[in-house]
């Protein structure tokens, strides 16, 4: 419970403010009767009070959390139980609840506090003198009736009455009390008096040693106790402890176990309602802890880990980036969760590359004023939330907008500074990495004016890769979400080249493909593909001729496949262009699939086809590095013969010849391509119709499309207003089933609605006049 304004038990008897946050940021109040027996007497025995009833979670933190830890002198120098110390002594041996318990049955004055620390003379000291053994009979406990029932256990050693055992019993006996004469009482008390004289009877007659029999000697019993006693001694595992507790005999009551034992009562407790349940050398179940980490949490952690949208994937040749996301666990908890194929950032070899340059530039400015570090680049001086659409595409009216970024930053750098030097990346003339210096006045102007623009790219990054994420969660066994990357051209190595060969050398492209689907029973399908060309160029035409076997063969792993959604980079010189939309609206004309086209956000979509690529092309470098004599991998044919031999991805050879020919059959579309005004703001394009597409800016359920004319909007009826002279027209004669090209050289009006066209037949030849018809 929640109670910060009351004071605890602890509070009040060491005059100490209670729920304060210097070790804790709980303000509960704990009633200590809710805590486990020895969790309470350590505390109260730290407190040194009887009357503890409540503690606070400050209290709690220091009186039982940390009282022990080097936070605190007590676990540094020894606490001195004889007083002899002139000075202060380090102390080594904590003092455990058991071993204070155990010097304090032998030493009623020498009370220890657990926590507290002894040096090794005292400890030395304490331990010789309370190893004496003592019999627990000498103590005694009103209570004991209540704990424990001896003629119930079903543990208790019971002799048999015998003969023998009474004659011997009778024999030795001094004394032989008389039995009163019974006939001068009645029936009640007669029973009395024989039950209370057998009962004596027996008990002499089970306390005699009798050497011939071979049941236990009272010597073996005492030795038997005391070897369970030193094993308790010597081991640390707290449940064997408590399983060899249950070896005591059942009469002995808690007190009596704590003591000769030298445990807690707590644990002789737990020993006998252990004994009673399980019976005797049984283990106590494992308590489990309510932060214990489950399988669902344990899986959320790698699910973080390896996902795209945190995690850049380590191709071999490529580096692995992290992204630091939610924080809800504690960073060790976290950091051991981490798959061992995880990097984190920073770790040797690693080497990140190709990144924001959007964000990268404001990153370097503001580490020229001491903010490399700050985490949302100052976007949430300019808007309310960097997590509403609103304020990051367009701005709110509550936005704060960047007035108060720029007195942000005039308060933050003062008059001192006239001028400030910071890196860039200028891709004017290529890029380059630039050290600028500006006075202050520009660096604020500068500095304002990318954060203010950066918003929008922020927010379309994050958009659409949790979109990416999404669909990949949701896909369902009808549709494939495919990501796509082109990676560098691989240049062919040989082990002992000679000189000249660095400038004579060939290259392969590999364009790698990553689908994700789902099998019938719903489990997740995921299929690594790569184009292996001869074919350099990298266009939306070799785009097209890549697409033909990798849709093939998702067709033939799912039959039912009906759509596809393509997720890649905004390349224009491959994707982002009108040639690749007017593709997109004859997809289902070429693929007999329906498809959507997203886009991430410029600079980023950083996904698993880097680490395909890089994958095949270090596995390559690698294995051809290895053939010195024969067997090099020196052309794109030989790659793709040993890929497809050596490596766990599925490759498809397309040669330059089947680019050039597939080109050709969509020339006539790529011509009549039709622009779509500002194409870089769109990141979302799905084809209407055989010439439309409507786009968008964001991906997404809720988002506002666009309709676009991507091709020429064909002609749907034949429409004889339209004819004019000198054109050309298809004519068929019905009488030999023959059509002839022809071209219209004169019309007359018959009447209003009539018309006569007189056409001129071609031949093939170009001769004038009908020579021959054309067969279908």
């Amino acid at each position: 419970m929640d109670i910060s304004s009351e004071r605890c038990s602890v509070g009040v008897f060491v005059n100490s403010d209670c729920f304060k946050k210097h070790f804790t940021t709980s303000s509960d109040l704990i009633v200590l009767l809710d805590l486990p027996i020895d969790s309470q007497r350590v505390i109260k025995l730290r407190v040194q009070s009887e009357n503890v009833k409540t503690i606070c979670a400050h209290h709690y933190a220091i009186y039982f959390d940390y009282y022990d830890t080097p936070r605190f002198h007590f676990s540094k120098k020894c606490c001195d139980p004889f007083k002899k110390h002139k000075r202060a002594v380090r102390g080594i041996h904590k003092i455990s609840l058991q071993f204070s318990d155990k010097v304090l049955a032998f030493k009623d004055e020498l009370l220890l506090i657990p926590g507290k620390t002894l040096c090794p003379r005292c400890f030395t000291q304490l331990s010789v003198s309370s190893s004496d053994p003592q019999t627990p009979r000498q103590y005694e406990n009103p209570h004991s009736d209540e704990i424990n029932q001896a003629d119930s256990s079903p543990f208790v050693i019971r002799k048999v009455i015998t003969p023998r055992r009474v004659i011997d019993a009778l024999s030795r006996a001094e004394i032989i009390t008389p039995i009163t004469d019974l006939n001068k009482s009645n029936e009640e008390r007669r029973s009395r008096i024989c039950a209370s004289t057998l009962e004596n009877l027996k008990r002499n007659i089970l306390s005699v040693d009798e050497a011939s029999s071979p049941e236990l000697k009272t010597s073996d019993y005492t030795e038997l106790i005391e070897a369970v006693k030193q094993k308790i001694r010597s081991t640390e595992n707290r449940n064997e402890q408590i399983s060899l507790l249950t070896l005591a005999p059942a009469s002995w009551t808690i007190q009596e176990i704590s003591e000769f034992f030298a445990v807690t009562k707590y644990a002789a407790a737990q020993a006998i309602n252990l004994k009673k349940s399980s019976g005797i050398l049984t283990q106590p179940a494992v308590k489990i802890s309510s932060r214990r980490l489950t399988d669902l949490d344990k899986q959320r952690m790698i699910d973080f880990y390896i996902s795209d949208e945190y995690s850049r994937q380590l191709p071999g040749m490529k580096n692995v980036i992290n992204t630091i996301g939610v924080k809800i666990f504690g960073l060790s908890v976290f950091a051991d969760q981490r798959p061992k194929h995880v990097i984190t950032v920073g770790s040797s070899g690693t080497h990140s590359v190709c990144v924001c340059i959007y964000h990268q530039n404001v990153k370097l400015m503001l580490s020229g004023v001491g903010l490399s570090e700050e985490r949302h680049l100052l976007m949430d001086k300019v808007v309310c939330s960097v997590y509403d659409k609103v304020c990051m595409m367009e701005r709110c009216l509550n936005c704060p907008g960047t007035e108060n970024l720029q007195k942000f930053l005039e308060d933050l750098i003062g008059d001192e500074l006239d001028s400030l030097s910071y890196k860039q990346w200028n891709h004017t003339d290529g890029n380059q990495l630039q050290t600028i210096s500006s006075d202050r006045d520009d660096y604020i102007e500068k500095l304002v004016v990318l954060v203010n623009k950066l918003t929008t790219h922020h927010f379309i990054a994050r958009n659409q890769s949790a979109y990416f994420a999404q669909c990949k969660e949701l896909v369902d066994f009808e549709t494939c979400v495919l990501v796509s990357d082109f990676s560098e051209n691989f240049s062919f190595v040989i082990q002992d080249s000679v000189q000249g060969y660095y400038w004579a050398n060939d290259q392969a492209t590999i364009l790698p493909f990553m689908a994700y689907m789902k099998n019938h029973d719903g489990s997740g399908l995921n299929v690594g593909m790569a184009i292996i060309s001869d074919h350099l160029t990298h266009d939306t035409v070799s785009v097209h001729a890549y697409l033909r076997p990798v849709l093939t063969h998702l067709k033939m792993l799912n039959p039912s496949l009906k759509r596809i959604k393509y997720f890649t980079d905004g390349s224009g010189a491959q994707y982002k262009n009108k040639k690749n939309f007017a593709n997109l609206s004859a997809h289902v004309q070429d693929f007999q699939l329906e498809a959507e086209w997203n886009f991430f956000a410029s600079c980023h979509g950083k996904s698993a086809c880097d680490g395909l690529g890089g994958t095949i092309k270090r596995l390559a470098r690698l294995a051809s590095l290895q053939r010195s004599l024969n067997h090099q991998i020196t052309t794109p044919m030989q790659l793709f013969e040993w890929a497809t031999e050596h490596v766990e991805i599925k490759c498809f050879y397309v040669s330059s010849a089947e680019v050039t020919e597939n080109e050709k059959l969509i020339a006539n579309r790529m011509q009549s391509a039709i622009p779509i005004q500002g194409t870089r703001k769109f990141h979302c394009f799905v084809p209407m119709n055989a010439f439309q597409v409507k786009a968008s800016i964001l991906s997404g359920d809720q988002v506002e499309f666009s309709e676009f004319n991507v091709l020429p909007k064909p002609k749907e009826i034949f429409d004889s207003s339209c004819c004019t002279i000198n054109d050309y027209m298809a004519l068929t004669n019905p009488d030999n089933k023959k059509w002839y090209v022809s071209q219209l050289v004169g019309i007359d009006e018959v009447g209003e609605e009539e018309r006569e066209f007189i056409v001129m037949l071609l031949s093939p030849d170009g001769e004038s006049g009908l020579l021959q018809g054309q067969q279908l």
